[in-house]
């Protein structure tokens, strides 16, 4: 998704999140152990009687965009053990123009250290340290505080595939993919391929997406057995056969390389294995064969290479057909009715070229079959069979006959099998169209050759009729390999049974892959849920569609389909801050580069992480392509947006592809890192900057070391002796990142800030302050007051050795509490970024302590003593 900008109004309801619940999402990360430190993490509290005016506000639109400080930078922990104390510092930067600033290049220092490893950015964002650890750089694009990201709604398919690797493939299986919002999607598996031994070099399952023309994530991939066992499928010469049920479960034929072979099964809604229902085993090679499945009501039939005909519950594959005691049907297949590829040959390759020759029609009830004897000689034996599903035997009356093919082929093959139907569209015939004008033809009534008019019997093919597909009263043929050794054109023929002519005014739908993918060398075609028919060839890469409904384009190949009736979800990501979450809010949904004429359908729906439906706009009947999202600010602040378009195109409309525009108000841009100081160290100052934008802002940063640190003097740690545990804060609120600083510190106005939000403190009210303390209320106390941070001294103690005592002496407790405060500060509108330098100072004055001669401790440790250090409040 793009970033691009435009001000959108009314960002007011950015503050409705910023209440308890959003920062409840930030608790405290665990101190180390031994570890003190002082925690940093003032929120801003609304009052509650605010909030019908933000919405309100929202809903008409009146508000300018909210802005915030161009640059800050803030420290938001500080955790002390000993003599050393190490900094959580947070950059801030925010882009308040109506562009993306791009190559911007942000410069935090020099500070004495950063420690390597420490840095955290927005994506996109690269950041490095100096060699020397003292400066942080970070270099990327910024987007705006107010702006929109944007998605391509596609109302064409692609008009090229990606795909890559072996191409041999045969069939397409369309299927609408729920869980990426309703794309759709063409499954295929490459035919005749033994996936040899390294799994590597036999990914024959593949799928595109049919917006995108790329593979879908994770494809390529292996055929799996469907057990999870990892063991693989190979596929064999005509695999067109398969069934998709209502939740995405896809079943297909397993030939596996454990000579198991049976009915397997993937989600292709999860990407998991679902399943692998054995019916056989081969004894005497490693691949054995097995064909289907052929959905009759609820069973599938399947064929295998023993020649037994199977039949397993559509509905749970687990379950036998009625009336059955296991899969076995009863019925089989003459040896000398089609080739069992395991018979042929030595290696894997041309067995599975062999065939079975056996393809089958579902007419009702009954399961009509027609056999090739040898799926590579001249000449062939044709036969034709039926099985009664309900009887669960051959069809009454049915006598199995024979035809006798010797004519020479280009590829001495049957490649399917099709219905002919009168002009009625009863079906009364079963035929094979093969090379020439060659035509084999069965009575459906009693299995009798017949020898109705040739279909397109003006036209000598080379080779013969692909896998069929049949709409209305018109089937439309793949001329198989037609001008295969070229780089043309493909082609699908189209016939008319009501007239038992050529269709008119198009019987020829050529194909439009070349000259970029060359001839597709059409096998086979299939159609999908929208009337689209898809054609998939020996060159698998050139893999195309077309609207049988359209005329031809000025070229005079088929025209492509068009998502006419679609449904798209489209996800748009919040920004991400290192310090943890922060308000981010969308405020609406936009239709552009569109005009409500265009569409009969528009509904713009949002669903939250659960799929649940949370708003639903109408554009046509509210006459508007602009969704407000006030109404639902609270469930999606922070939160990805799951956006649901549906469309239906007016019958005129031209568009092609349109806009999906997702505006949002973003807290700023965090930079993170750790600082690492001694206490001898004296104050930290630093300079933050920014370069490659005009007028670019600086920041000077001042922080004393904390109050904490041991006192060096009579009563504290003398020279030589070892450093004992800080005497600051020890309590669970202190040490690791809080609850956002940057939202409080740099919130925009007019609303009241402050208000310190710890671990186990409590809301003062709004706009109210209540000072942060550690278990026992030693330690810096850390307050945010009219924009700056404010260390308050802690309490006076007296540190010093002594020998190891068995219950030491506990500190007493004192509280340090502060009456409400409110800002009266005025509002701040958007306003351009301005230069200059401000100066944090990030404490009040406080007055350094006069440095006392070094003087070695009243009570000097006894050499080897078990000692300990102490800190005691002075009376």
């Amino acid at each position: 998704m793009l970033y691009i900008v435009k001000a959108h109004t009314a960002m007011l309801c950015l503050f409705i999140l910023l209440t308890a619940p959003v920062f409840a999402q930030e608790g405290p990360i665990p101190q180390g152990e031994g570890k003190g430190g002082v925690k940093i993490g003032p929120g801003i509290i609304i009052p509650f009687i605010l909030i019908p005016t933000i919405l309100k506000k929202l809903k008409e639109g009146k508000e300018q965009p909210l802005t915030y400080e161009v640059l800050d930078k803030k420290p938001i922990n500080i955790s002390q053990s000993g003599n050393n104390y190490i900094i959580d510092w947070v950059v801030y930067y925010a882009n308040n123009t109506n562009s993306v600033q791009n190559g911007i290049t942000i410069s935090d220092g020099p500070i004495n250290s950063i420690i390597p490893g420490s840095l955290q950015q927005p994506a996109g964002w690269t950041g490095s340290l100096n060699p020397t650890n003292i400066i942080a750089t970070w270099t990327g694009n910024a987007p705006p505080i107010n702006g929109y990201m944007t998605a391509t709604v596609s109302t064409q398919m692609a008009s090229t595939f990606n795909v890559t690797g072996g191409g041999d493939g045969y069939r397409a299986f369309p299927y609408r993919h729920m869980s990426s919002g309703g794309k759709l999607r063409i499954y295929f598996i490459n035919h005749h391929e033994p996936m040899f031994s390294n799994i590597n070099t036999g990914q024959i399952f593949k799928c595109v997406d049919t917006l995108t023309g790329n593979y879908c994530t994770g494809f390529p991939k292996i055929l799996p057995k469907g057990d999870n066992s990892g063991k693989f499928s190979s596929s064999g010469m005509y695999n067109e056969e398969y069934y998709i049920d209502s939740s995405g479960k896809f079943y297909y034929a397993v030939t596996a390389n454990d000579k198991e072979f049976g009915l397997g099964c993937y989600n292709l809604e999860t990407d998991t294995e679902c399943g692998f229902y054995r019916l056989g085993v081969n004894p005497t090679k490693t691949w054995s064969y097995v064909k289907g499945p052929w959905k009759v009501g609820n069973e599938l039939y399947m064929v295998g290479g023993d020649y037994k005909l199977y039949c397993l519950d559509a509905i749970n594959p687990a379950n036998f057909c009625s009336g059955l005691s296991s899969y076995q049907t009863g019925f089989s297949f003459p040896a000398s009715s089609f080739l069992d590829p395991n018979a042929v040959g030595t290696t894997i390759s041309p067995n599975m070229s062999f065939g079975p020759g056996i393809f089958g029609e579902v007419i009702g009830k009954k399961l009509y079959f027609i056999t090739d004897s040898h799926a590579n000689a001249i000449p062939k034996t044709i036969r034709a069979f039926c099985f009664d599903t309900l009887s669960k035997t051959s069809c009454a009356g049915w006598t199995v006959s024979s035809q006798v093919h010797n004519s020479p082929m280009t590829y001495p093959r049957i490649w399917a099998s099709f219905i002919y139907y009168d002009n009625a569209m009863n079906p009364i015939h079963l035929c094979t169209r093969l090379n020439g004008t060659y035509q084999y033809c069965f009575s459906l009534s009693n299995g009798l050759p017949s020898s109705p008019p040739t279909v397109f019997g003006g036209f000598s093919l080379g080779t013969g009729f692909g896998a069929e597909v049949t709409v209305g009263s018109r089937t439309y043929f793949p001329d198989f390999m037609y001008q295969a050794g070229s780089f043309n054109y493909g082609r699908v023929l189209c016939w008319d049974w009501s007239t038992g002519s050529p269709c008119m005014p198009n019987w020829e739908y050529k194909s439009w892959t070349h000259p970029f993918k060359g001839n597709p060398r059409d096998y086979t075609t299939n159609i999908d849920d929208r009337g689209c028919i898809w054609v998939v060839g020996d060159n698998s890469p050139a893999i195309w569609y077309f609207d049988p409904n359209k005329p031809l384009d000025k070229n005079g190949h088929a025209s492509k389909c068009e998502e006419k009736n679609a449904m798209q979800i489209f996800v748009f990501k919040p920004w991400q801050y290192c310090s943890g979450p922060k308000p981010f809010i969308w405020t609406g949904v936009e239709i552009a580069n569109a005009s409500l004429s265009d569409f009969t359908k528009l509904l713009i729906k949002v669903k939250d992480s659960s799929n649940n439906i949370i708003f639903t706009y109408d554009c046509v009947v509210n006459n508007s392509l602009n969704a407000n999202l006030a109404s639902i600010v609270s469930q999606t602040n922070g939160q990805p947006l799951n956006v649901e378009v549906e469309y239906t195109l007016a019958s005129g409309s031209n568009l092609n592809n349109f806009e999906l525009r997702a505006y949002y108000h973003a807290s700023p841009l965090e930079f993170c890192y750790k600082s690492q100081h001694n206490c001898l160290q004296d104050v930290v100052k630093n300079i933050v900057n920014v370069s490659g934008v005009e007028q670019a802002p600086k920041v000077e940063v001042e922080l004393p070391k904390p109050q904490s640190c041991p006192v060096v003097g009579e009563d504290g740690q003398g020279s030589g002796q070892p450093s004992g545990p800080g005497s600051g804060s020890q309590g669970g609120s202190g040490g690791g990142m809080g609850s956002g600083l940057g939202g409080a510190l740099l919130s925009p106005v007019p609303l009241p800030e402050g208000g310190i939000l710890g671990s186990g403190s409590a809301l003062e009210g709004a706009g109210g302050t209540a000072p942060l303390s550690g278990v026992g209320g030693s330690g810096a106390q850390v307050v945010e007051k009219d924009g700056k941070v404010h260390i308050i001294p802690e309490t006076k103690q007296r540190c010093y050795w002594r020998p190891k005592a068995t219950a030491p002496a506990k500190p007493k407790e004192e509280t340090i509490t502060k009456k409400p405060v409110v800002s009266k500060k005025k509002p701040v509108r958007k306003e351009p970024i301005t230069s200059g330098t401000k100066t944090a100072k990030a404490h009040m004055p406080v007055k350094k302590p006069v440095k006392k001669p070094l003087v070695p401790p009243k009570a000097q440790p006894a050499k080897g003593a078990d000692m300990e250090y102490v800190c005691e409040p002075e009376k």
